[in-house]
């Protein structure tokens, strides 16, 4: 049984996060119990391995994680100030004003494009978009659960395939820590972008929501939902010019990819010379401050000495986010000490194809995920396995066919993790998405339960179809096209 010992840590991990519902505190206990395992019974070893070893150079030693950490913060502040600014309200408010046949297909098409434009961060998205389109959809006699869905469906999965957003640098830094073995020069943001066509339940689910809302498809319980009694004494979401939204998120996606490009080494610029240099995690924070300087310009005058509080209050809400970021770096730098990646290579053997971990992962992080309702806290356990798991099944590979591996996989453990912010009665962006459309998070559960569940079976089928050779974007496309020509080929409901 002691071979099995550096399994302990996860298992601790994953056993914590079901009972506790807390996965900070979860991948926390992980890292004590390994740091025990790799120094020993004496206390003051263990806490000194922990910190020395294993937790001050993964955030001190790396300006990838240390960016992760300010970037985030940043976005976070970002956010909050778009959210209080009030543009979006009147963006929506002027896209129902516009003449078209269908107000309630209008309404719903602007919400869902609202969701795609708040790319950069799930969290605020939900919040944002809930606060907005709820009176407007009670006045339009919509149930909130149908809005709830359409906002859910939209927010965390586009900021989970979006490089512009509050998760992009805690995705990169995952990649980056998880593949610091790796036979090959390892680029983040290049691995990000490959992984993106092989994140099917993302994409088949950002597909299904204009499909859906299209055909007015009330599946299983949404079709018992209903419209709630309209409150003429219901507060308003405050409006304000579309400038203050458009201006600050104009400057973010302008700023971002010019900083990285500016910043690269070398004599020959080009963007893939940029996107692998060392200068991307200083872009970032610099691009991230510029438009937060930007969204505080463009703040009402009226409303200006709330901004820094609000700036404040926007950091603050993400802090247990990262404290689940740098756990899960502590937790990845313990697992490659103890070689728990070897040991599962060890116990597999031969009996596992390598191509098709990418299917495997999926199903496991989208167990994991709606059992513990905590998308970055199955990041956190499932990438600093699942990537040196894969080096090590994949060592026979050609080296071309392993980083295609390994950007299926990357896909997979995001895709996985997404699936149970959209179904996990647990999950922070599933409450919040219920709260901010004014429905119970149980209703909202039941309701779009189904809707993800179609997404996932179309995930699986495309990683199925991956482990038979086909490329990623093409077996991803097979399935949303035939997604697509199944719901559209529904009558369509009144």
């Amino acid at each position: 049984m002691t071979h099995l010992i550096p399994l302990l840590p996860p298992v601790v991990a994953l056993v914590l996060i079901l009972i506790t519902r807390k996965a900070a505190l979860s991948l926390f206990c992980a890292t004590v119990a390994g740091a025990f395992l790799l120094a020993g019974p004496s206390p003051i070893l263990a806490i000194r391995c922990l910190f020395e070893d294993h937790l001050f150079p993964k955030i001190g030693g790396s300006s990838w994680n240390l960016s992760a950490i300010i970037f985030t913060f940043t976005l976070g502040a970002f956010a909050t100030l778009l959210e209080k600014g009030g543009g979006f309200t009147t963006i929506l408010n002027r896209l129902l004003a516009k003449e078209g046949r269908d107000p309630k297909k209008k309404l719903l098409f602007g919400v869902y494009g609202l969701g795609l434009l708040c790319f950069f961060d799930g969290l605020a998205n939900a919040i944002l978009l809930g606060r907005v389109a709820r009176p407007l959809t009670d006045t339009l006699r919509i149930s909130r659960q149908f809005l709830a869905y359409v906002i859910d469906s939209t927010s965390a999965t586009v900021a989970c395939v979006a490089f512009i957003s509050t998760w992009i640098a805690t995705q990169l830094s995952f990649i980056k820590e998880g593949l610091a073995d790796a036979p090959f020069d390892v680029n983040p943001a290049a691995l990000f972008f490959n992984s993106i066509p092989a994140n099917p339940y993302c994409l088949l689910s950002l597909l299904l929501v204009p499909l859906v809302i299209f055909k007015a498809w009330h599946l299983g319980p949404m079709k018992n939902a209903r419209p709630v009694p309209l409150d003429d004494s219901r507060d308003m979401p405050v409006a304000g010019s579309p400038s203050l939204a458009l201006i600050p998120l104009a400057v973010l996606a302008l700023t971002l990819p010019a900083f990285i490009y500016l910043w690269q080494d070398g004599s020959e610029w080009s963007w893939r010379n940029a996107f692998t240099s060392d200068g991307v995690p200083y872009a970032m924070v610099a691009a991230g401050f510029v438009a937060l300087t930007a969204a505080y310009l463009c703040f009402p005058k009226s409303k200006k000495k709330e901004a820094p509080q609000h700036m404040l209050d926007g950091a603050a809400s993400l802090f247990p986010a990262l404290i689940i970021l740098i756990c899960a770096w502590t937790l990845g730098s313990i697992f490659n000490s103890l070689g728990t990646a070897d040991l599962l290579k060890q116990m597999l053997g031969d009996k596992i194809n390598p191509m098709s971990v990418p299917l495997v992962i999926f199903l496991i992080g989208a167990v994991m995920s709606f059992m513990t309702g905590t998308s970055w806290g199955t990041f956190g356990l499932l990438m600093p396995m699942a990537l040196p798991l894969v080096l090590r099944l994949g060592t026979d590979l050609p080296q071309a066919d392993l980083m295609s591996l390994v950007s299926m996989t990357i896909g997979a453990v995001f895709g996985g993790a997404v699936f149970g912010d959209h179904c996990s009665p647990f999950s922070d962006t599933t409450i919040v998405s219920a709260l901010a459309s004014g429905c119970s998070p149980t209703s909202h559960v039941a309701t779009q339960l189904p809707y993800a569940l179609i997404a996932a079976t179309g995930a699986a089928m495309a990683y199925s179809l991956m482990w038979l050779g086909i490329s990623s974007w093409l077996a991803t496309l097979v399935i949303a096209g035939l997604l697509a020509t199944i719901v559209l080929l529904r009558k369509s409901e009144a």
